[in-house]
């Protein structure tokens, strides 16, 4: 996979997706045609940004894990909630232990992908802390909102034995290690450009969790009642109406990105959802920056 074919499948949707708002009748129309481009972004582009990733790091990150184990118990620890056996976790699990080998990992799946996750795991299972949290096969809609619900009940965290957690979701990725200093505040996640003053969120997010299970448990007492919105969304407005202790914006924009581009970020979340804002009119100069937020310091 090389960097020329992301650029020629981004600036493909780029166009299709100019040409699509230039034909908008209305601003509903205009904001209706803007999900579903960054919708278009994220599922077209995905699959080619993993496969760069894997042919570049791949062999170096499953070597590292070769001789990884995670320890059962640690102050920090690695979250993932995924009940899909998706074709990303592969990469994630080698990456997470190579960014951190010496934190935990929990992982919190369904009875339809816990084969799966274990037999990725191998023999290294008993070092991690696999949960059946899910049963059965969810829509799309009804997923998320189970994802919601288990990530904003103040039980989820009780359960872990950690001090902090770090969320993974399956579009995330790590560049760069991850230091104890990054375990900090409340709770937060890239900063989001229409919401910078807030904690933010995404798919990689810094959780304290005696705090984040006494906000839940304060906030949204009724553990059977849909959010109505997202539970990240939810925790960033709570966090930041409550004045939980949250990091200035540039560390946090420093660490994690997502729609805000920054130059040297530790882990990065779907950022190719936002690709056509990276230059994407100056081929060179787009290609230059995509080789740079995809290089790995191993």
């Amino acid at each position: 996979m090389k960097l020329e074919s992301i650029y020629e499948v981004a600036i493909y949707q780029h166009k299709l997706w100019a040409l699509k708002m230039k034909e908008a009748r209305s601003q509903q129309e205009a904001n209706e045609i803007q999900c579903k481009r960054l919708d278009s972004f994220r599922l077209s582009l995905e699959a080619h940004i993993y496969h760069y990733l894997i042919e570049r790091y791949g062999q170096q990150l499953d070597e590292h894990w070769q001789t990884y184990l995670p320890p059962k118990k640690a102050d920090h620890a690695f979250v993932i909630v995924e009940r899909r056996p998706h074709h990303n976790f592969w990469f994630v699990l080698r990456n997470i232990a190579w960014a951190n080998p010496y934190m935990s990992v929990y992982i919190f799946c369904s009875d339809e992908n816990i084969d799966f996750v274990n037999s990725l795991l191998g023999d290294k299972k008993d070092n991690f802390n696999v949960i059946q949290a899910f049963t059965g096969n969810a829509s799309r809609e009804r997923g998320k909102k189970e994802v919601d619900n288990l990530l904003s009940n103040h039980k989820t965290y009780d359960s872990i034995d950690a001090e902090y957690i770090m969320t993974v979701e399956m579009d995330t990725f790590y560049r760069k290690k991850v230091l104890p200093t990054i375990f900090q505040g409340t709770y937060w996640g890239n900063p989001w450009g229409w919401k910078a003053e807030t904690p933010g969120g995404g798919g990689c997010t810094i959780r304290n969790i005696k705090a984040v299970s006494r906000v839940c448990k304060q906030m949204n007492p009724d553990e059977n009642k849909d959010l109505f919105t997202a539970q990240d969304a939810w925790l960033s407005d709570t966090c930041h109406d409550l004045k939980e202790p949250c990091p200035d914006l540039p560390f946090r924009a420093n660490h994690i990105m997502e729609n805000i581009p920054v130059y040297d970020p530790v882990a990065i979340h779907q950022f190719w959802t936002f690709l056509d804002s990276h230059d994407i009119t100056d081929k060179t100069k787009f290609i230059n920056n995509l080789k740079r937020i995809l290089s790995f310091d191993i």
